[in-house]
């Protein structure tokens, strides 16, 4: 009976370690690997972005481009006193560059946009082309005589010989002119405009013959040296004494409307408050007797005077009336 028992017991014992062996094994989880912490991403400082330094205030000067109206040495020994008598006034900081060319001027204003800021002199034609560029605004001009002799602008007129067959502009065509120079506005820019008006092409001009001075050009008018050429409108009064009888010898075929001497324009990149501050400057020193007279070297001025675009109305009128495209003058 004990043996039947230990050996059922023995039995037990087998089939349990038996069913240990043939459990299914788990894999054990073993120790990980440490997560690897991401660092929180931080903004790093932009440089700083330089300001830009307003036109005007030192190292950025407004440059003021002249075609001086006399001897460029003249203009030059007055560049320093004329900057400093603006500077001290208001603080702008000014830089006067001289040009021989009022296309020169206009290309310097135009240029404002995209480079340094400047303000410009310019004749007729070249404010007519910075309005249709709208390179600028008209600010102030430029005023000769006194009294009751003060204007801003002057006409041209076109003459020829008393005996000449010519009775009007169409009788121009093909003609011998006479002027001062390629560059000059009375007698020559202002006919090649008279005749673009009427249609015609001073670049078929028979001869151009170049002089010295208004009495000579009158002169070779006179004496049938070329059948015409322009001069101001006040010329054979200005220059009576010189002319003498040779104003008894030409007659006036035409005579334009008034041109300005020269117009200040200034570009939008100048701010309204150093506009208004350059403008008043200018004017206080042409009104200033010892000032003036360094002006004068530059601008030929008797005083300086407001103007707007509506003042200047009939001149760009006049120049649209030629047909040439002054959008394209100076590109």
């Amino acid at each position: 009976m004990k043996l039947r028992t230990l050996t059922r017991m023995f039995g037990l014992v087998l089939c349990l370690a038996g069913l240990a062996a043939c459990r299914e094994q788990t894999a054990g989880v073993g120790p990980g690997a440490a997560p690897t912490l991401t660092p929180t991403p931080r903004s790093t400082p932009l440089p700083a972005v330089p300001t830009a330094i307003p036109p005007g205030d030192e190292g950025n000067a407004i440059r003021m481009v002249i075609r001086p109206p006399g001897p460029k040495a003249d203009a030059e020994s007055a560049i320093e006193d004329f900057e400093a008598a603006v500077l001290g006034r208001s603080g702008i900081v000014i830089q006067v560059e001289l040009v021989e060319r009022y296309a020169e001027a206009l290309a310097a204003l135009c240029e404002s946009s995209s480079g340094q800021t400047s303000v410009a002199w310019l004749n007729a034609p070249t404010y007519v082309a910075a309005r249709a560029q709208n390179c600028g605004a008209p600010a102030l001009e430029v005023e000769q005589g006194t009294r009751r002799e003060a204007r801003t602008a002057e006409a041209g007129s076109i003459i020829v010989a008393a005996d000449s067959n010519i009775r009007d502009v169409t009788g121009l065509r093909n003609k011998s002119w006479c002027r001062l120079g390629s560059e000059d506005f009375y007698s020559w820019l202002l006919p090649t405009l008279v005749l673009k008006a009427s249609s015609l092409d001073i670049t078929t001009a028979k001869s151009v013959t170049d002089y010295e001075d208004i009495p000579a050009l009158v002169a070779a008018v006179a004496a049938g040296d070329c059948d015409a050429a322009g001069i101001p409108a006040n010329a054979l009064d200005a220059y009576a004494g010189a002319i003498g009888d040779a104003a008894e010898e030409i007659t006036v075929l035409t005579t334009t409307i008034e041109f300005p001497y020269a117009v200040l324009t200034i570009p939008v990149e100048v701010p309204l408050g150093k506009r208004l501050a350059l403008v008043n400057d200018l004017a206080a020193i042409a009104e200033d007797d010892t000032e003036a007279v360094i002006m004068r070297s530059l601008l030929a001025q008797n005083a300086l005077v407001p103007v707007n675009s509506d003042d200047l109305a009939e001149v760009e009128s006049f120049m649209s009336s030629t047909g040439l495209d002054f959008a394209q003058l100076g590109n």
